[in-house]
C-alpha cells in the first residue's frame, strides 16, 4: 500500500530573496563567518523548526519569517542557544537543550521531543519506532531536525549534519522509506530504510510540540 505525509503548509519554509530567489528551508551558507558556515547546520536546521512554526502559528506572537534576511536573523540568534563546539552539534541532547533554552526565554508553550540511535545495533531502537515518531511529528504538522553523522549507503546525504525532514512516502509495506528534506535550500529526497541499517554512528531526530 503506498502511503505519503507532508507538512500542512511547505510554504512556511519557503524563502525569498528579491522578487526572483526563493529558497526551500535555511542555508548555512548564509552565515557571515567562514566557522559558522562550516558548523551550522544544527542552530539553521532550528531555526526551519522555529520559522516554521512562527509562520504556522501566528498566535505564539513570533516574527513571521518569509524573507531571508530574515531566517538569517534567526540563524544568528540560534546561534547563540545552540553553539557548535569542535565537533560542531554531534548529540541530539545538545541540540534539544540549546532549542528549550531559546523557548523558555521566550515563553513560548511548546517543548522539544527527541528520539536518540546508538551507535551499537544491538542498541538501537527499532525501525517502526523510527518511521512512527516521523509520521506522528508530521500528522502533527511539525518538521523533524535529522542527525545524520554517518550516511551509510546513501550517496546523496552528507555525513556530521543536521537536515529538515518535512515529508515522507513509502511506496508499498515493507519497501523503503523516503524522506523528504530540506537543506540548504534546496529539497533532497533520501533513502531512509537504507540509512538506517547502514549507518555506522549514532543518530537522532527532534521536533517541537505544542
Amino acid at each position: 500500500m503506498h502511503s505519503s505525509l507532508r507538512l500542512a503548509h511547505l510554504e512556511h519554509l519557503h524563502l525569498h530573496a528579491g522578487s526572483s530567489s526563493r529558497f526551500l528551508g535555511a542555508d548555512q551558507e548564509w552565515y557571515p563567518q567562514l566557522w559558522q558556515r562550516k558548523a551550522g547546520c544544527g542552530p539553521t536546521t532550528a531555526s526551519n523548526l522555529v520559522a516554521y512554526n512562527a509562520n504556522a502559528h501566528p498566535s505564539l506572537g513570533l516574527n513571521p519569517i518569509t524573507e531571508k534576511h530574515g531566517m538569517i536573523a534567526l540563524m544568528e540568534t540560534m546561534w547563540t542557544y545552540i553553539t557548535p563546539g569542535i565537533m560542531g552539534v554531534h548529540l541530539v541532547s545538545q541540540f534539544s537543550r540549546g532549542l528549550e533554552r531559546y523557548l523558555a526565554d521566550r515563553k513560548l508553550p511548546l517543548r522539544v521531543a527527541s528520539l536518540a540511535l546508538a551507535k551499537d545495533r544491538k542498541q538501537r531502537v527499532g525501525f517502526d519506532e523510527v518511521k512512527e515518531f516521523l509520521l506522528s511529528s508530521l500528522a502533527d504538522n511539525q518538521p523533524v531536525a535529522f542527525l545524520n553523522l554517518s550516511n551509510g549507503e546513501v550517496e546523496n546525504l552528507d555525513p556530521w549534519h543536521w537536515v529538515t525532514i518535512v515529508g515522507l512516502e513509502q511506496e508499498e509495506e515493507g519497501g523503503s522509506l523516503v524522506v523528504e528534506v530540506y537543506d540548504a535550500g534546496k529539497r533532497w529526497l533520501i533513502d531512509l530504510t537504507t540509512w538506517y541499517y547502514t549507518t555506522t554512528r549514532s543518530a537522532g531526530f527532534a521536533r517541537l510540540v505544542m
